[in-house]
């Protein structure tokens, strides 16, 4: 009996994982604790298209497309109920997705999108009144290009991929070579983001240890003078583009290193924090609002509780919005900026080039809507709750917990990617099923 139970339980876990299989190759309830209880109060009158509580600040919809591309069916489907959801543009994390030509040609994929697909996204965003923000990586998470042979020697490190040498003036070229190109199929993009987070080599090779000693300065100069380099390269070429980064590495730098070098002038940082509770202080705030006229931050709504988690943790992803609603507030923060653009909600599908995939874009469509309209309304309540579920086609109110597993599927919903969506929560339940039946005897 034992035997025929793992059977069936493997049969259905295979069913799962085939749903969301096949339906990939076709794209290419309320938390009940006391902090959420208290923040999702009753409020009538609510629409998802009603008045901004926050006219004119951006919320830019990350697409991760390093990994499980989408088909331009799927963004024709999806790019509308963005908008619908109170989305204002899109943050385009190519990668090797991107066309890429000529000498670069072997940066992009066997399945990258070609440059007539490139042309339908942003139509489809510009029908959708989307702005669209692309963004190519300029200094760390370079894996894509430094695996390739070819590349090797300009990484930072031999035996990493991750880092450019930015001493080395034919990293420099590659890198203005490869904004080149991104630019030339955004030519009315009036930012870019040149990534630039998480340089964990900075400083490390001979070449840049010769530089250093040689004007006397510290890695974090390095840093700031490769910016600064790419920065003024984009300004000398495209006048009409701001320049965009996260901010990760300014952190631990002090006001006066960071003025002197002049990147003030020349970025704009986009504050990133994806936990449930904030480990960042107003402090930072203030040093940056010292260095930079105008700033962004990056929530998250998915792909930031695991790099090889496959079901979005709404509420997590709620507690993150509630928290950046707090940091930011508008009374004593956002004053300190001559412009707070607004934010990035990020939906990352790799931790890394080299990263397993996490959640998937469809499966995490209910928590991009709550979490758009937690940003778009200053707040998240019961009635936005049920209004959200049935514009997503939800016969009751979407269960914000992932788990405990395993738990009852929606028996009704209705929205791009929906197949997948049920697909991963049927997966989500047999792999908790099978586990217990692998670590208990219940079934003997």
């Amino acid at each position: 009996m034992m035997q025929g139970l793992i059977r069936w339980k493997l049969k259905h876990l295979l069913v799962a994982v085939l749903i969301v299989t096949g339906v990939l190759f076709g794209l290419r309830t309320l938390r009940t604790d006391k902090h959420v209880e208290a923040v999702v109060q009753k409020r009538h009158g609510y629409s998802l298209n009603g008045t901004e509580q926050f006219a004119g600040e951006h919320r830019l919809v990350h697409l991760d497309l390093k990994g499980a591309a989408p088909k331009l069916s799927y963004f024709e489907k999806v790019f509308p109920l963005f908008r619908e959801l109170g989305a204002t543009g899109l943050l385009i994390e190519w990668e090797d997705t991107f066309p890429y030509w000529g000498e670069l040609s072997v940066l992009a994929s066997p399945l990258a999108y070609s440059k007539n697909d490139v042309k339908t996204i942003l139509e489809l965003a510009s029908k959708n009144s989307l702005e669209v923000i692309p963004l190519v990586q300029t200094f760390g998470h370079m894996e894509f290009v430094l695996k390739h042979k070819v590349f090797w020697d300009r990484r930072e490190v031999d035996q990493y991929p991750n880092a450019i040498c930015p001493s080395n003036t034919e990293a420099v070229v590659l890198v203005k070579q490869m904004i080149a190109q991104m630019m030339t199929l955004h030519q009315s993009a009036k930012f870019i983001h040149i990534g630039a987070d998480e340089v964990w080599h900075v400083g490390v090779c001979p070449r840049c240890k010769q530089r250093m000693h040689k004007a006397d300065s510290t890695k974090e100069q390095l840093f700031m003078d490769h910016v600064k380099a790419i920065a003024s390269f984009i300004k000398e070429q495209y006048p009409r583009t701001a320049v965009v980064m996260w901010d990760d590495m300014f952190r631990t730098m002090d006001v006066a290193t960071m003025k002197e070098s002049g990147l003030g002038k020349l970025v704009e940082p986009m504050v990133w924090h994806y936990r449930a509770q904030f480990s960042l202080d107003h402090d930072l705030l203030h040093k940056y609002a010292a260095v930079f006229p105008n700033i962004w931050a990056a929530s998250a709504f998915k792909g930031a509780t695991g790099p090889r988690e496959i079901i979005t943790d709404i509420g997590y992803h709620l507690d993150n919005h509630f928290s950046w609603l707090r940091y930011f507030d508008r009374k004593n923060t956002v004053p300190q900026f001559a412009k707070f653009r607004g934010y990035a909600v990020t939906g990352w599908q790799r931790y890394d080039h080299y990263g397993t995939l996490c959640e998937l874009l469809p499966q995490a469509i209910p928590s991009l809507a709550i979490c758009l309209q937690t940003l778009r309304e200053g707040d998240f309540n019961n009635d936005m709750l049920e209004v959200i579920s049935k514009r997503l086609g939800f016969d009751h109110n979407i269960d914000l917990h992932a788990y405990p597993r395993p738990k009852p599927l929606p028996t009704s919903f209705n929205f791009p990617g929906q197949d997948v969506y049920k697909g991963v929560l049927l997966l989500g339940n047999h792999q908790v099923e099978l586990q217990n039946i692998l670590n208990n005897d219940v079934y003997v």
